[in-house]
């Protein structure tokens, strides 16, 4: 009997299981539709097709966001794979050996680059840090017993712990050279034992001035300084050190030690210098700053020379400066700094050049 309903099922039934049609699951909800088709000449080459799909209410129904119908299908037709679903990318092409080159050269060039220009050495230590008394008893001992090894040894270890090297000069060589001219004072170290300590702490200072001026900051770049003592001055530590403070802070610095034949105001009135520098290490010597320091403004072919004194007779006495005829006195460690100042205040004093 005629039946129209049983025809259309063994139709249905037919075609699923000879595989002419596609094998579509109704449990796929929105997205794309992909197919699997391969030509007879390649039947195991099966070639992806990514078509649109409506939504389906079955995947909306069990909670699927959407899903992708994968049917096998088999033709004579030649093989085609086309993206027609605009919701499927392609992800971009990686860059070549020679575009990541490139890309590698512009991130040193804008990042890498400025950082190390604006690095500072002296961030890596803390300027808070000091020498413990332990630590400078330890350094004085073996200042005392000539043991070289052993102080480079200390110096490098605080150094590593995080002092500077400002702070390791101005508190650690300086005390200890302080204590040796006490021991000299009473009798404690006689004069050789002093005078070998002072030049120990001399070399100490050259073997680490590379590492001290890698933390300065150039102040004074293009000034020039002229430091002096008197010929028969016992230790020269002092204005070492001094000198060293000028040199890395971007000083030129000419340095005139005891013994040295050359008398300053000969080199001033010879030679171009911002500032001088002289130093003395007892009261017995006051005189022989009175007599040069007029000299050296009055010869030096720079009339407006700065005259900077040191020396313990000066320490907390202001009045001493002026009466010698000097311009200020300071710490080594704040020399530079205090000398430019002087420069800037008369070069504004200076009238002007020329005339309207």
């Amino acid at each position: 009997m005629y039946n129209p309903d049983n025809i259309r099922r063994r139709q249905k039934d037919r075609t699923g299981s000879e595989g002419g049609a596609d094998a579509q699951r109704d449990d796929r909800g929105e997205g794309a539709t992909l197919s699997v088709s391969a030509a007879t000449a390649m039947p195991n080459s099966p070639v992806f097709e990514v078509r649109p799909r409506a939504p389906s209410r079955a995947g909306v129904r069990r909670g699927r966001p959407g899903g992708i119908d994968l049917a096998l299908r088999r033709s004579f037709q030649p093989v085609v794979a086309e993206v027609l679903s605009p919701a499927v990318v392609e992800p971009p092409p990686s860059p070549g050996r020679h575009e990541r080159v490139a890309r590698l050269f512009t991130l040193v060039e804008q990042a890498v680059i400025p950082r190390l220009v604006r690095y500072d050495p002296a961030t890596l230590h803390h300027p808070a840090l000091t020498p413990t008394a332990a630590e400078f008893d330890e350094f004085f001992d073996r200042l005392l017993q000539d043991d070289e090894a052993g102080l480079v040894a200390t110096i490098d270890r605080l150094h590593g712990r995080g002092l500077s090297m400002r702070t390791l000069f101005m508190d650690l060589l300086v005390p200890a050279s302080r204590r040796m001219g006490e021991r000299w004072c009473d009798d404690t170290s006689d004069f050789v034992a002093v005078t070998v300590a002072v030049s120990q702490l001399q070399r100490l200072v050259q073997h680490y001035s590379a590492a001290f001026c890698a933390e300065g900051r150039p102040l004074g770049r293009g000034h020039r300084i002229l430091l002096a003592q008197p010929r028969d001055e016992t230790h020269g530590f002092g204005l070492t050190l001094v000198a060293e403070f000028f040199r890395c802070d971007g000083w030129d610095v000419v340095v005139s030690h005891a013994g040295n034949d050359v008398d300053p105001v000969q080199r001033v009135r010879a030679e171009h210098f911002d500032a001088v520098g002289l130093s003395i290490g007892s009261m017995l010597n006051l005189p022989w700053l009175r007599d040069r320091i007029p000299r050296l403004r009055r010869e030096s072919c720079n009339a407006s020379v700065v005259v900077m004194v040191g020396g313990p007779v000066f320490s907390g006495e202001p009045d001493r400066v002026a009466s010698v005829g000097a311009d200020l006195t300071a710490g080594a460690d704040e020399a530079p700094a205090r000398v430019l100042e002087h420069l800037t205040q008369r070069e504004r004093d200076l009238p002007p050049s020329g005339g309207a």
